[in-house]
């Protein structure tokens, strides 16, 4: 059996013959360990897709994102000025337009025909071909609002979901459509199992419950409905505390949910537990980042015990970690395969 089926079975709720170990995000971290700058991997197809194949090689993923690290291009092709001269991951340096009043001015197309998406595309298919039969392949991109708040400004967005409810939708609308181009694109390889959407401005520690089912809700469901639609596997990943959006998760019906620390996996597990799948929750600038390997073990156990014996976890960090993580401690997480039966 393989990671990638063993990955599988546990989106698809299936008990597995252990529980599936992987690294989530983790961009900066395989572009700094292969001693690269995003600017030069943007270049070359064939080198962006080597890094995260030789990064496979290294880790033993049951299950990889796909263009973790690389989630603001969109954004930058659109008009966000982007600083990527390092191995750490990409920054926007400013938004694509200064107002809503600009919303014109932006378009799919934009995206689309930038001659960087077109080497995205290449390397995540150049990805797939190499280790698609091996380890469960997922792209990952900013869901709609966070996109959003990319294109517009954060503070800006924030104003705006109060002051002009109706073009912030507007907006939403627009980069749902870009996310599901992208998405479309990218999934057409058979390889490629599914696609995620990270929203961290959609964090409970960011908007109330009210406005993620107003701004969140139907846009992410619209692109989980469709991605089932396509035989192909949905994953949400939210930031910071999302326990009072786990009931509007199982609304939305994607087949797994990333979480990090900050929600309890034995809540999680009351609410989503043999509905939808759960990745998590190891903290990744805890002691992932500064302990010992031996304390990293202590944690990924304790999050094994969290959750129990039922299928449909997935055991990993968190969320993206620090180019600094050390070699040894990764190690130690994926040594947790042997220890993870069920």
């Amino acid at each position: 059996m393989t990671n990638k089926d063993v990955a599988r079975m546990a989106i698809e709720l299936v008990r597995p013959p252990r529980v599936p170990v992987t690294l989530i995000a983790g961009g900066e971290w395989y572009v700094h360990s292969a001693g690269r700058t995003f600017h030069e991997l943007m270049t070359n197809p064939e080198k962006l897709a080597d890094v995260f194949v030789r990064a496979f090689r290294v880790v033993g993923h049951d299950l990889m994102w796909i263009g973790a690290g690389l989630l603001n291009y969109p954004a930058h092709f659109l008009g966000c000025p982007i600083e990527d001269s390092s191995s750490s991951s990409p920054v926007l340096t400013g938004p694509a337009i200064k107002s809503l009043g600009e919303l014109d001015s932006l378009s799919e197309d934009l995206v689309s025909s930038h001659p960087k998406m077109e080497i995205m595309l290449k390397a995540h298919h150049l990805i797939a071909d190499e280790i698609g039969d091996e380890t469960l392949i997922l792209l990952t991109q900013w869901g709609p609002f966070t996109t959003a708040g990319r294109i517009l400004g954060i503070e800006k967005l924030m104003m705006a979901l109060v002051e002009d409810p109706a073009r912030v939708t507007e907006l939403i609308t627009l980069t749902t459509e870009i996310n599901w181009a992208v998405s479309q694109r990218v999934m057409a390889h058979p390889k490629i199992a599914g696609v995620n959407f990270s929203e961290p401005l959609a964090s409970g520690d960011m908007i109330s419950t009210f406005l993620f089912k107003q701004f969140v809700s139907p846009f992410l469901k619209e692109l989980v409905s469709r991605t089932r639609n396509a035989e192909k596997y949905s994953m949400i990943h939210i930031c910071g505390n999302s326990t009072p959006l786990l009931n509007e998760i199982l609304e939305i019906r994607p087949h797994a949910l990333s979480l990090e620390e900050k929600v309890n996996l034995r809540k999680a597990k009351e609410v989503l537990g043999g509905k939808i799948c759960v990745a998590g929750n190891l903290s990744p600038t805890g002691v992932f980042l500064s302990g010992r390997p031996e304390h990293v073990i202590e944690e990924a156990k304790a999050c094994l015990q969290a959750w129990g014996d039922d299928p449909g976890y997935i055991l990993t960090v968190g969320c993206d970690f620090p180019r600094e993580v050390p070699l040894e401690n990764v190690q130690a997480l994926m040594s947790m395969k042997k220890a993870g039966t069920v």
